[in-house]
């Protein structure tokens, strides 16, 4: 008979002494989340985020026993509209999802027990979940819960992303843009010979990959803006040892012309699941779409005999890859009042606040946009 699984916070800096078992949590989520697995996680030391953040875990007993669940938390920020009596789980500018690591054989137990226990140990009246996809698990155990405690929850900023979930073989599924793409490739061998190339994880090949994706992208537009990971050392750091290949899996593909990388994806694969984190392509060889030819190449993983089940684009809502993704991950927030202290009214004036938040973004992105129109080579091929 199991045990009442024991909840309990634990400090960033405990949490590298758990890789082991939390890698091996990981291979047993309910739902994956390659972001929060222990490589990539951790690598927010190196962005100076380590003394912001705590976890909230579980075990199958005090201080002993399984790790069950393994929340990442900090106090929201700017973009969170500064919801000071809130906590939110953990989210930075390279974290397109937030779904928790909790054992799949438990979940039930968990999520409710995680609504119990976040009360009686954080600070806080409120809880902020950005970033859950809501046609997957952790979000339906999530609301049963809620509504079964009668806890009050409201959805927000919500949207779908380009995503490939689909029985349809590649060519039936790329189709006629497929076609398009395909009169491009062959505009392109004419200057030699072409080739998809795949390379997992801490390997010879894998760092070469790496290493030729952080020179594309120094080379593009996000270098000259200076946003390109290779551009400050705290990012650079971070790269190297979120991308290394152990815990996420990460699985590179680029596009060789002669030998030289023209583009190259920086993916995550977890739980069958490939999230395409970064990419890059050479704009000297634009009018081919490098950028394009190779995210065909994406379907194919996703289409044909692989490890990969579907492929989630971790981009923004109207982004070019939907063009030819055909699916959607339908991603939202979620606001809980925990301890009954704000009730509907108060989280739909969280929200409005929030929302206040995005249209300054907006605004702020519409004007980066515009002067992104003036350097030159700044739009995807």
């Amino acid at each position: 008979m199991s045990r009442v699984p024991a909840w309990s916070i634990l400090p960033f800096a405990a949490l590298g002494a758990l890789r082991e078992e939390w890698r091996a949590l990981a291979s047993r989520a309910l739902d994956p989340n390659p972001f929060y697995e222990p490589d990539f996680l951790l690598a927010a030391q190196a962005l100076g985020e380590d003394g912001r953040l705590s976890a909230l875990v579980a075990r199958e007993a005090e201080g002993a026993g399984a790790l069950l669940a393994l929340i990442p938390l900090r106090r929201p920020g700017w973009r969170q509209g500064w919801l000071r009596s809130a906590w939110m789980m953990h989210e930075n500018a390279y974290t397109p999802l937030t779904t928790p690591l909790v054992d799949r054989e438990r979940a039930p137990e968990l999520v409710s027990g995680l609504l119990e226990a976040a009360p009686r140990l954080l600070p806080g009246s409120a809880w902020l979940i950005p970033l859950l996809p809501t046609s997957r698990s952790f979000w339906k155990h999530l609301r049963a819960a809620l509504d079964a405690k009668g806890l009050a929850h409201l959805a927000v900023r919500q949207f779908a992303r380009a995503a490939i979930e689909t029985g349809e073989d590649f060519e039936r599924y790329t189709g006629r843009h497929g076609q398009t793409l395909l009169r491009r490739e062959r505009k392109l061998a004419s200057h030699g010979r072409i080739q998809y190339v795949v390379a997992e994880g801490d390997t010879p090949a894998g760092r070469a990959m790496l290493d030729a994706f952080l020179a594309l992208e120094a080379k593009g537009w996000k270098g000259r803006q200076g946003t390109a990971l290779a551009s400050r050392p705290a990012s650079l750091a971070f790269a190297r040892q979120a991308f290394r290949g152990a815990s996420p899996a990460t699985m590179y593909e680029a596009l060789m012309l002669n030998d030289r990388p023209l583009a190259v994806n920086v993916n995550l694969l977890s739980g069958g699941v490939l999230y395409t984190v970064k990419a890059a392509f050479d704009e000297d060889y634009r009018g081919y779409s490098p950028g394009n030819l190779l995210d065909r190449h994406t379907i194919a993983l996703a289409t044909g005999p692989s490890a990969v089940i579907r492929v989630d684009s971790c981009a923004n809502p109207d982004h070019p890859l939907e063009l030819h993704w055909r699916e959607r991950e339908a991603i939202g927030t979620l606001l809980v009042d925990w301890t009954g202290s704000f009730g509907p009214a108060g989280l739909e004036r969280m929200a409005t606040r929030l929302a206040r938040v995005d249209r300054g973004i907006s605004r702020l992105a519409a004007l980066r946009a515009r002067w992104r129109r003036t350097v030159p080579g700044s739009r995807k091929a």
